[in-house]
Parts: structure tokens; sequence; C-alpha cells
């Protein structure tokens, strides 16, 4: 017996949600798990759910403005916002981890590049998530909400980079 097609359609619209509840759960518990041991594998789990979350954002934003064409995303103005608002507080979230992280062993974040290219993007994050839930028109935003998502990916592939730098992983 076929599935119900309507059915089918409106599951594409909880990807971000389960990726954010996934990216979360697995984050956190990786870390809770190796706190205070091996750093490296925390920053590891958790700068990958971050690309997961980074990726369904930009790749729902380029499906909804019809730069791939290819891909369809039912619902996708729905995805790429659930999307967004998930990497943005993946984002300010792992920070704050961060920050506390650091506060417990008397340090101080921003001493360190990773704290430095963290509070950049915690401000973009900002940047993208404030005036998307605020503005209810958004045509004046959307070439600064292209250009700051776009800028994303490469500060965050520095940021998992300089991390894993930091744990010694490399």
């Amino acid at each position: 017996m076929p599935e119900n097609p309507g059915l089918q359609q409106g599951r594409e619209q909880y990807l971000p949600v389960i990726l954010l509840i996934a990216a979360l759960v697995i984050s956190g518990g990786t870390v809770a798990l190796t706190y205070g041991t091996t750093r490296w594998i925390g920053h590891a789990v958790t700068g990958l759910c971050g690309l997961a979350l980074m990726a369904v954002a930009v790749i729902s934003g380029a499906v909804q403005k019809g730069r791939i064409r290819r891909t369809q995303i039912n619902g996708v103005y729905r995805v790429h916002r659930l999307a967004t608002i998930g990497f943005c507080l993946f984002v300010i979230g792992t920070y704050l981890l961060g920050i506390l992280t650091t506060l417990k062993f008397g340090g101080q974040l921003v001493k360190f590049p990773h704290g430095v290219v963290g509070l950049i993007l915690v401000v973009m994050a900002v940047i993208q998530l404030v005036p998307s839930l605020v503005i209810r028109n958004r045509a004046g935003i959307q070439a600064l909400h292209r250009f700051i998502g776009y800028a994303m990916i490469p500060v965050f592939i520095l940021e998992i980079i300089i991390g894993l730098f930091r744990a010694r992983i490399f």
C-alpha cells in the first residue's frame, strides 16, 4: 500500500528540528562524557554537528532562491528558517559553553584565536538571527542575510580547524 503523499511531503520540514536536537544531544553528550579528559573528541563532534546544521541552512537557502535548481524541498522556506535559527542558536550555545569551560579553569576565551573567531561567529549569528525574527518584510535585508550567511561558511570552518589545533588533535 503506497504511503500518503501529503505525509511524505511534510517530513522534509522536520529535518532541521531533528538535526538541531540530534546535534545538541550528540554534542552535549560528547562534551559531558569527555569533560576534563580528551578535549579533541568534544571539539570534533561539535564541529561536525555544526557543519551538518550549516549545510542544511545553506543548501535550503540556495534552493529557496533558485541557485540550486535540480533539487526541490517541500516547505523550503520553513526548512531554511528552522535550520538557520538552529545553526545560529548552536553557534551561540557552543560559544557560551566555551566561555563557561574557560572560566572554570581560570582563563579568558578571547585571549585565544579560537575564542576571537568564535566571537566573530556569534556576532554574525546574531546579525542573521535577530532581523530574521523581528522584521516582517525581509526584502530590505536579503542581501545582508545572504552575504553574512555565505561569509559564515569559511569562518565556521576556520573555527573548527583552530579548535581542533587548540585541542591538540593536529
